[in-house]
């Protein structure tokens, strides 16, 4: 909200006799900030970002990225762009549970980018999110896809593109969701 509007709220509230209702409403939400979640990929990068509450996840275009470095600063851009105060990254864990050779991949990208953007980066199970946005991709588009000759990399650059979206955006609301459960 804009802060002019803020005040003149302030200021209308406490007229009326509801400041302190206001002042705990205000503290409770004055710290929330956006954050921002990851689905990292070595060539793609799916990405969404909460609202200044924390309930909602909304996806953003997927970065393509051919180094660590390229992500980084969309990343930065992403942080400054939507007043971002935390980052989480799906973690892709087996199956089973276990930390797989990604996973250790991506705990140590996750260190270094909180080394170089200076904000926390959390960690997050993101098993089965990419089945689940595949899903959510048939059921908007009416089923699965109905190929008439295959392409020779199994899917489109945009499908794949939606698919991390999508699955970022799925990641970030189960986070959201486990920190809602956690009130």
């Amino acid at each position: 909200m804009h802060k002019a509007y803020n005040a003149s709220f302030v200021a209308l509230f406490r007229f009326l006799g509801a400041g302190a209702l206001l002042d705990r409403l205000y503290s409770y939400t004055s710290w929330m900030g956006r954050i921002l979640c990851l689905d990292v990929g070595e060539k793609r990068t799916g990405v969404a970002v909460s609202d200044e509450t924390r309930m909602i996840a909304q996806s953003l275009p997927t970065i393509q990225h051919k180094s660590e470095k390229r992500l980084v600063d969309e990343v930065e851009r992403l942080i400054a762009e939507y007043e971002v105060d935390a980052i989480v990254v799906g973690l892709p864990l087996s199956l089973s549970g276990k930390p797989s050779t990604r996973s250790e991949l991506v705990r140590k990208f996750s260190a270094r980018l909180e080394k170089a953007l200076g904000i926390p980066v959390e960690l997050f199970d993101e098993r089965y999110s990419t089945t689940r946005a595949n899903r959510i991709l048939e059921q908007a588009y009416g089923g699965p896809r109905k190929r008439q000759k295959p392409p020779a990399t199994g899917r489109s650059k945009s499908r794949k593109r939606a698919v991390d979206r999508i699955a970022a955006t799925v990641i970030l609301e189960d986070y959201l969701a486990s920190k809602e459960s956690q009130r």
